[in-house]
């Protein structure tokens, strides 16, 4: 066995950025930058009316002056702001020829085709001058990015209908074993067969499916395999044009656990078996060319901990993203007893402190056993508990990392 830290870095180490395509605009978001982007032009590239009001000259302060027009956001008018009079503007207009200032629509008195000014107007008040915002030119967006939707705001804004981005890999789902009964896949619902002696529903396949679609892979390929191993062969040949395959179950030591000489037979060299580890100890990491393929627990816990942990950082990583966002520290709200030489990974509930945004306490979801998904499937979190022998109490600190993205609020 190889300690988790040592797990994870042979994890990051085989999995390889993928290279840069171009790809349109509207399916950028999310996705890593692989190109630096400068700005087209300056922004505003005018004098741009930040109110609705008029634009005037500062001389006419406490005047009476006539309005000879008006220009809404998108009009080019050429007619000049002159002493003694004034055009009616619209937010994001440009301003006209002459403009020193715009006044609030409701700090005048309207008069007819004329318009009370208030006493104090001060130069380039509610105006934005041209480049304010952005120069051009000036270096806005780094290759490495993410790109959010404000970023991709920006990129629509310099008229970039397609950019140049890590994209995500593909990845297939191969769920083993002969007690296994999938869910009714299709639109329309239909009673579930019953279950045969033995037999249980399958969890993992959904549970990936969803972890992979919640790091972005919208349609990975889910497969199923009998616990025969011709039959692992053919589900792996059906995915070989994958970046990633992930097979469920068939990874520890049992007369059926075929995994291992499947993916030996397939031709993928193993980088290693079994972590220190509790859930998730039988994880098993080989590669095929580029492909990589994780061996995960049967067990629907270590098969969560193991893609939480080791899939997510592969996936982020090959993006071009930062492999694992965190740690967090927060204070245990209940003792929890260390696994002895194994690191412990506790599902759990992070709650903020009260009267602290900043302070985490974190309740542990223990368990009638290490496949109770009923007692946790409320947890945001998984705290990190070292290897030991005492009991750790309440109210220590100790890491923790977020399943999904870290609450923004806090």
């Amino acid at each position: 066995m190889i300690d988790p830290q040592q797990a994870l870095a042979l994890v990051l180490q085989a999995a390889v950025r993928r290279l840069p395509r171009r790809v349109p605009l509207a399916v950028a978001g999310g996705l890593t930058l692989a190109q630096s982007v400068r700005a087209d032009r300056d922004y505003p590239p005018f004098a741009r009316a930040a109110m609705d009001g008029y634009a005037v000259c500062t001389a006419d302060a406490g005047r009476t002056v006539k309005v000879v027009g008006e220009v809404a956001a998108g009009q080019d008018v050429k007619i000049e702001v002159t002493a003694g009079h004034c055009l009616e503007i619209m937010t994001g207009a440009p301003c006209p020829p002459g403009t020193e200032a715009v006044v609030k629509k409701e700090e005048t008195e309207p008069a007819a085709d004329r318009v009370v000014l208030p006493t104090r107007i001060l130069a380039g008040e509610h105006i934005a001058p041209r480049g304010s915002e952005c120069q051009s030119g000036r270096l806005v967006l780094e290759s490495g990015q993410t790109l959010t939707p404000l970023a991709v705001a920006v990129l629509a804004s310099f008229g970039l209908e397609s950019v140049e981005v890590f994209p995500r890999p593909s990845l297939a789902i191969i769920t083993t074993g002969a007690e296994l009964v999938p869910l009714h896949t299709g639109e329309t619902p239909v009673p579930l067969d019953p279950l045969g002696p033995g037999q249980i529903r399958d969890s993992n396949g959904p549970m990936l499916g969803a972890m992979a679609r919640e790091l972005g892979i919208e349609q990975p390929d889910e497969l199923h395999a009998e616990d025969r191993l011709e039959a692992i062969l053919r589900a792996l040949e059906q995915a070989a044009d994958k970046d990633l395959v992930l097979l469920t179950g068939g990874v520890s030591a049992g007369k059926y656990d075929l995994v291992p000489d499947a993916l030996q037979s397939y031709g993928a060299q193993r980088i290693f078996h079994k972590v220190s580890q509790k859930p998730g100890k039988p994880l098993l990491l080989a590669q095929k060319g580029p492909q990589l393929l994780f061996g995960l627990p049967g067990n629907p816990l270590s098969c969560h901990l193991c893609c939480h942990r080791y899939v997510a950082a592969a996936i982020r990583q090959m993006e071009g993203k930062p492999p694992l966002p965190g740690p967090f520290r927060g204070r245990l709200a209940e003792p929890v007893r260390p696994r002895r030489s194994r690191t412990f990974y506790v599902q759990a509930r992070a709650e903020p402190l009260a009267q602290q945004s900043a302070a985490w306490q974190v309740h542990p979801l223990l368990g009638a056993s290490s496949a109770d998904m009923f007692a946790c499937h409320r947890a945001n979190c998984y705290v990190e508990v070292p290897p030991g022998e005492t009991p750790i109490p309440a109210g220590e600190v100790l890491e923790f990392t977020w399943l999904g993205p870290a609450p923004w609020s806090y």
